[in-house]
């Protein structure tokens, strides 16, 4: 099987790794979401690329009861302690910054837990994780000395219908269509917010590859909706530029 080549050391590769891919709107295998492409994982027994996060027998049980998407990788060995974002100029309050699709996300990228971990096995050794939390660094909720952080990364897990009426700076999530999608341009913000209000990883990124755009500058794919050209992404929500919400 083809692998992606990686050319630095491990840490600084599986990084790259996340957001390189291939092309937005071809879907998850190949992509940089498919633990088989990736140099220095193990790759499943059997080929299979769903099976690093979901499986049809014996599925693992969110903690929370929230979410049950056959998932077959590890809930258990990652940390709960979370540090939020915080900043006097957000007009939310974040009730749990894991709350609906993050808490899978994170079951990979809080740096505990290994990446091709999955079906019970408990994936490669330290490599394997996402250990970086540095410019183009995987593991964006960092975990160490038994908490994780997010006090640096776009706030999740907040009300964005709160947001958006307490702040004037804000589109209304209805009707509003993510910026320069040429893959799908109808997809819109209420289409992806977590029982139509709130905020998640999920809400920028399409971890499936299929309806996420394609980025005209730098040529990477991080999954997002909109191009990162112009900060697209950005001005989809944040009325920053020409238009007033």
């Amino acid at each position: 099987m083809k692998k992606t080549i990686l050319t630095a050391a491990f840490v600084v590769g599986i990084a790259a790794a996340a957001i390189a891919g291939t092309a937005p709107g071809t879907g998850v295998v190949g992509s940089a979401h498919d633990m088989n492409s990736i140099t220095g994982l193990t790759d499943d027994a059997q080929g299979r690329v769903c099976a690093f996060c979901h499986t049809p027998h014996h599925a693992l049980v969110d903690p929370t009861g929230e979410l049950q998407p056959l998932w077959s990788h590890d809930f258990t060995g990652y940390v709960n302690n979370w540090i939020p974002y915080q900043s006097p100029t957000l007009n939310a309050n974040v009730t749990d910054p894991l709350m609906g699709p993050s808490r899978l996300c994170m079951s990979c990228h809080d740096g505990v837990v290994a990446a091709d971990q999955h079906y019970g096995s408990i994936g490669g050794n330290s490599n394997a994780r996402l250990l970086s939390d540095s410019w183009n660094g995987a593991a964006i909720g960092l975990a160490t000395a038994g908490s994780a952080d997010f006090s640096n990364d776009h706030p999740i897990g907040f009300s964005y219908t709160d947001a958006q009426t307490a702040d004037g700076g804000l589109f209304p999530a209805a009707g509003r269509t993510f910026l320069d999608n040429t893959v799908n341009a109808t997809k819109t913000v209420a289409d992806v917010l977590h029982n139509g209000e709130f905020m998640t990883c999920a809400t920028c990124h399409d971890v499936h590859n299929k309806d996420n755009a394609i980025n005209t500058i730098g040529g990477f794919n991080y999954f997002v909706y909109s191009n990162q050209a112009g900060s697209s992404l950005c001005l989809t929500c944040h009325a920053k530029g020409s238009e007033n919400p």
